[in-house]
């Protein structure tokens, strides 16, 4: 998948009118950081809806003071409950024919926005995936996070690639109006949040056109779980929603992922008592292990991914106990928030 640059005749007048929409629960701290941001943005053309999710801190007077510091600005309190709900009400009132949705701890660069309405107006699209990153704080935790949200990134591009687009982040997704009109009903309301991986299925469903935008200048960057506890509570939100999910070959990459991942904890957990058993481990440990770095050298100047054979080592020998344990807990924890 080539490196996309804006077309050279990329005309601001007729690009896609775009709305911005971010929904919040209790950004006080983050949010400057974002409005910021988006103050930079070399695309000033666009509308931007703060969507309050019943947030407990003063989020809302750092979205009301943005009243004064954009155009075309509008800010409101979510009546439903949730992420999804707070969203689709940002939505709803959006004027625009492409959204553009991040999140409020997102750090975007000066071109995001003019880079995916580019993308837009020279491959027209009904939705857009675009790339996340996390920042490296320089802790090993960290690092083995962005490596691993690396992986997750670069295999949902990939799919996209293929043809089977499987995985997408709210965080940086762009879709026309018209594509979520006909989505809206196949969002799966009971779930808190999911709307991004559920409006996905829904337009591939249809049929519509599903592209990933390779461009340095798109990708949103967000921090990593400053704890433990914060990173599984995280991933055990997002496999939660894994029942729901009803694309075939999004199941059945979850199912060949977590096979694998249990097949070679098994294999670990019985060498312990034959040395034919711990040959055949470390043989199929080797051969995934291989597999994972070519895939991920081929991505790494995009993703600027360093000491590649390092986490990929590591990474692989916690992978089949981090999956097991999330996907378990998952099962019995129901997440009841999206934060």
């Amino acid at each position: 998948m080539p490196l996309f640059q804006p077309i050279e005749n990329y005309n601001p007048i007729s690009k896609p009118s775009a709305s911005v929409v971010v929904a919040c629960k209790n950004e006080e701290h983050s949010l400057p950081n974002l409005l910021s941001r988006l103050q930079l943005q070399s695309c000033t053309d666009f509308e931007l809806i703060l969507v309050n999710d019943h947030s407990t801190d003063s989020t809302i007077y750092v979205m009301e003071a943005a009243l004064a510091k954009f155009e075309n600005v509008k800010v409101i309190n979510a009546m439903g409950d949730g992420k999804k709900n707070a969203l689709k009400e940002g939505i709803s009132i959006a004027t625009g024919s492409l959204i553009i949705t991040t999140d409020a701890d997102c750090t975007l660069l000066s071109d995001w926005l003019m880079m995916i309405c580019s993308f837009q107006q020279s491959h027209v699209s009904d939705l857009i995936i675009c790339p996340v990153q996390l920042f490296d704080n320089k802790s090993l935790f960290a690092r083995l996070q962005a490596f691993e949200f690396t992986t997750l990134v670069a295999a949902g591009a990939g799919a996209v690639g293929a043809g089977m687009p499987i995985l997408c982040n709210g965080a940086n997704l762009a879709f026309t109006k018209q594509a979520w009109l006909e989505s809206k009903h196949d969002l799966v309301d009971e779930q808190m949040s999911g709307d991004d991986i559920f409006l996905l299925q829904s337009i591939k469903k249809r049929g519509g056109v599903i592209r990933f935008l390779k461009s340095e200048s798109a990708i949103v960057f967000t921090e990593p779980a400053k704890t433990f506890t914060a990173f599984f509570k995280q991933r055990r939100r997002w496999a939660s929603k894994s029942p729901a999910y009803s694309d075939v070959q999004l199941i059945v990459t979850t199912c060949v992922v977590f096979g694998i991942s249990s097949s070679i904890l098994i294999l670990m957990l019985s060498s312990l008592f034959s040395t034919q058993l711990l040959f055949v481990s470390i043989s199929i440990f080797g051969i995934k292990y291989l597999v994972d770095v070519f895939f991920l050298y081929s991505v790494r100047s995009f993703f600027h991914v360093k000491h590649l054979w390092f986490y990929s080592f590591l990474l692989s020998i916690l992978y089949p106990f981090y999956i097991l344990s999330v996907a378990g807990s998952a099962l019995v924890f129901k997440s009841k928030s999206w934060k």
